[in-house]
């Protein structure tokens, strides 16, 4: 529903515009349909004349309400909207997991018993050693952090190295250039660089939506997504890109 929105009210402007050339149109036939009536001599005529006005009737009807809609949608839901979309592409902030050092206990050294040097007969002495038993060492998982991207005209900031993610995704990040034409993101294996589209747009992007991903389409494992933006000349500079591990 999100991405619905966000289209109309990028392309508002368009949908005024053609919804202000069918107005035109209408007008047009609002005046030819008057001029037949006037000079109409049977009743038939007449009819369809009153049925051609009651069509362009319905239809301004209808233009009204997709403007209104629109105008709706690109203001009140638009604004009400953003705080929910600014706090999903804001970035979690990271912690690193630190081992907790563990104490390892000595040895047990038995203490030496004396015998009166009365007793005839002596009981040998057993020595026990007592040797403690290894304890798990803790070891940190991998940390989830934003890729490094070399070119800042084309960074992604969400979803982050090596995190784990499940079914659908929202791709964040910036996508633009001073000769801006389009960006595209694509995906491979990780490890590999047979890239295939995936998903992309025509108008620029600066720290916020760029896709979304169903990771169910990609299968389970390592992959690896890659965002390119496209100047005007067709050049583009170093993708930016990031490892994810799907599990669904």
């Amino acid at each position: 529903m999100s991405i619905l929105i966000q289209y109309v009210a990028t392309y508002a402007p368009w949908i005024y515009f053609v919804c202000g050339v069918v107005a035109l149109y209408q007008f047009y036939r609002t005046w030819l349909v008057r001029a037949e009536r006037r000079q109409a001599v049977f009743s038939l005529e007449r009819e369809k004349a009153v049925r051609d006005l009651g069509n362009i009737f319905s239809t301004a009807l209808i233009l009204l309400l997709i403007m209104g809609s629109t105008y709706f949608t690109s203001t009140t839901l638009v604004k009400a909207l953003e705080p929910a979309i600014q706090e999903a592409y804001s970035p979690s902030p990271v912690l690193a997991i630190v081992p907790t050092p563990t104490n390892t206990p000595l040895s047990v050294t038995p203490t030496p018993t004396s015998v009166p040097a009365t007793v005839e007969s002596l009981e040998p002495t057993v020595t026990v050693e007592v040797t403690p038993l290894p304890l798990p060492t803790a070891t940190s998982a991998p940390l989830v952090q934003a890729p490094v991207c070399s070119d800042l005209n084309a960074t992604i900031v969400r979803p982050g190295s090596n995190e784990t993610v499940s079914g659908v995704i929202s791709v964040v990040g910036t996508a633009t250039h001073p000769n801006f034409q389009y960006y595209k993101i694509e995906y491979a294996p990780a490890g590999t660089n047979n890239f295939a589209y995936l998903a992309g747009d025509k108008n620029p992007v600066v720290n916020g939506f760029l896709a979304d991903i169903d990771t169910n389409s990609l299968g389970n494992g390592a992959w690896t997504l890659q965002l390119v933006v496209v100047d005007q000349t067709g050049n583009y500079p170093k993708p930016c890109q990031v490892t994810i591990l799907v599990e669904n």
